[in-house]
């Protein structure tokens, strides 16, 4: 039987095994994501449910803010996502990050993640690759100032108090390298490493490279020779800017490949010959405070028909092996909305049928 982690190892070699790799991740975990044990039970029955080729960690997107002293309201339901719930920042003026210190890793936030891919790493045992969430050091910096509703606060910090953010800077890409060294010695295989185009944007080209490209390679290369899957998530923006990641050394790539202000798979894989990620419209997260635009947007998985659902999912599976090769791993642009779950089953079912079918042919 074909484990999960040799379907993945067989991406990366450009081959395809019994069938292509899968996978899916979301804000699902918020009710849990603040208790090691429940979190990694959760995890380990939404794997097992599901079959993902991959697990991407999905820890709340603030826990690194949280670990430096940001206050969090708990999750009151499971549409309530996390990243919406910050109540007092880490850092409400520039002066502040001259007092940042880097926070434990034996206790607190940071423990209770490390404890999680371990307690995961120790369930699958090599089976099925474990990836811990992490984000760019100027992202993290982003979160403690206000994060995606403020994103031109930290932009600004960076412009007009450089003494100051550079010194926040430096804590926070060595909590970062503490961290993820923390995660390879838990069992970790790689990376899920979150990226914000559209805040590289704001910052521009010349203030990306300074502040963030260039610990970003740093960070990737502390762990690159113990690590064997890093996946680069590039996350909004455009096309043009979505090519400011593809000299990152990683090994897979995924960002919205169904918008139409992205490049397709057809034309990032003439940029790049790493494993593309995606291939599906994932659409929006939805949450309680947005369900019309959820409705309005639907994703792959969207519709009341089965059979339509997964006719319309094998034929988007075949289009982007079609224009990626066998280096891809099918999954959406983003993080699946819970109104997703109900159907991941049945996109099991057509990536089996998929397999049968490329078996069978000729």
């Amino acid at each position: 039987m074909i484990s999960h982690t040799q379907r993945v190892k067989a991406a990366l070699e450009g081959k395809i095994l019994d069938r292509p790799a899968f996978v899916a991740w979301g804000p699902h975990m918020n009710l849990v994501d603040r208790n090691a044990k429940d979190f990694a039970k959760a995890t380990i029955d939404y794997q097992n449910a599901y079959g993902f080729d991959f697990i991407k960690v999905m820890s709340n997107g603030l826990y690194f803010p949280e670990a430096f002293g940001q206050k969090i309201r708990p999750a009151e339901h499971i549409l309530d996502e996390t990243w919406q719930n910050t109540q007092i920042n880490v850092i409400n003026d520039p002066h502040e990050w001259a007092r940042l210190k880097v926070p434990s890793m034996k206790e607190g936030v940071f423990a209770r993640e490390i404890e999680v891919v371990k307690r995961l790493v120790d369930y699958f045992q090599g089976d099925v690759p474990v990836l811990p969430t992490v984000f760019s050091p100027f992202i993290w910096m982003g979160e403690m100032t206000g994060g995606y509703f403020r994103q031109e606060t930290i932009v600004a910090h960076f412009k007009y108090s450089e003494k100051y953010a550079r010194i926040g800077l430096a804590v926070v890409n060595e909590t970062n390298e503490l961290l993820m060294e923390e995660f390879v010695k838990a069992g970790a295989d790689g990376f899920f490493l979150g990226y914000q185009a559209g805040m590289a944007g704001i910052m521009g080209k010349e203030m990306f490279e300074e502040y963030g490209k260039k610990y970003d390679i740093r960070n990737i290369q502390k762990i690159k020779d113990r690590t064997w899957f890093n996946m680069a998530h590039v996350c909004h923006g455009d096309a043009a800017l979505s090519e400011w990641f593809l000299d990152y050394p990683v090994e897979a790539l995924n960002w919205a490949d169904q918008d139409s202000e992205q490049h397709s798979f057809a034309e990032m894989r003439r940029l790049t010959d790493v494993v593309l990620v995606g291939g599906l419209n994932h659409s929006t997260h939805g949450s309680y405070k947005d369900l019309s635009v959820m409705i309005k947007s639907p994703s792959d998985l969207s519709g009341t028909c089965r059979d339509e659902i997964k006719a319309r999912i094998k034929v988007k599976i075949r289009n982007a092996i079609a224009a990626a090769g066998s280096k891809v791993i099918i999954s959406g642009g983003c993080g699946w909305g819970i109104g997703s779950l109900p159907r991941f089953g049945l996109w099991e079912e057509a990536m089996e049928e998929i397999g049968q079918d490329m078996n069978v042919a000729p």
